[in-house]
């Protein structure tokens, strides 16, 4: 697939470009990233060059993953990441077969607690449902990423539980990860059942 724009008022993903290394290697520097996510550590200038000159693109042409540049208006500075994943199908308690996506995403630290994820997150999944890509969105952190469960919790994610990561963590092991699901019919505002901890103070 030819990478797209989506957009919103306050939100455009569009693709990812080489002049977004440098923001790209600015914000992979967060101590979070270190310890949430599956970023390479130390995180050097080549990483994310190679990220966007190589990684994007195969995910794009393989149509296995899809990400997009996460941008206030178009051309602007890049905020940030978000990406599709196809990760196959799953059977549900009565049978049916669904097809399953999972997201990623990541923020730098200036821009965190305005509410972009969230949106972002709509716009992916609205084009992901309406495209019949997927039945099934998978959302999944490292215990204790309170402002990724946050950004689920408030995108109508529901709550599944506690489980081995789905994607596998630097140095190739599964830690433990909240997970939580959206279907496609399912109301996008917050769900109930998520644990207190997982929400941190609201």
């Amino acid at each position: 697939m030819r990478p797209f724009v989506l957009s919103s008022p306050g939100v455009v993903l569009d693709q990812p470009v080489a002049d977004d290394a440098d923001r790209v290697f600015e914000y992979c520097q967060d101590p979070i990233f270190e310890r949430f996510l599956t970023v390479p550590w130390p995180y050097r200038f080549e990483h994310a060059e190679g990220f966007l000159s190589e990684y994007v693109p195969a995910g794009w042409m393989s149509d296995r993953e899809y990400t997009w540049a996460l941008r206030e208006t178009a051309g602007a500075d890049l905020l940030g990441v978000i990406a599709l994943r196809l990760t196959g199908e799953s059977v549900a308690a009565d049978a049916s077969v669904h097809r399953v996506g999972s997201i990623g995403f990541w923020l730098g630290a200036p821009h965190r607690g305005r509410g972009l994820i969230p949106e972002a997150q709509r716009l992916v999944a609205d084009w992901a449902f309406s495209s019949r890509l997927i039945d099934v969105l998978h959302w999944e952190c490292l215990l204790g990423n309170v402002a990724s469960a946050r950004a689920a919790w408030k995108s109508g994610f529901r709550y599944s539980g506690v489980g081995p990561s789905v994607a596998a963590y630097r140095d190739g092991s599964y830690p433990d990860s909240w997970q939580g699901h959206l279907a496609a019919g399912d109301d996008r505002g917050p769900q109930p059942g998520w644990p207190a901890e997982t929400l941190g103070s609201r």
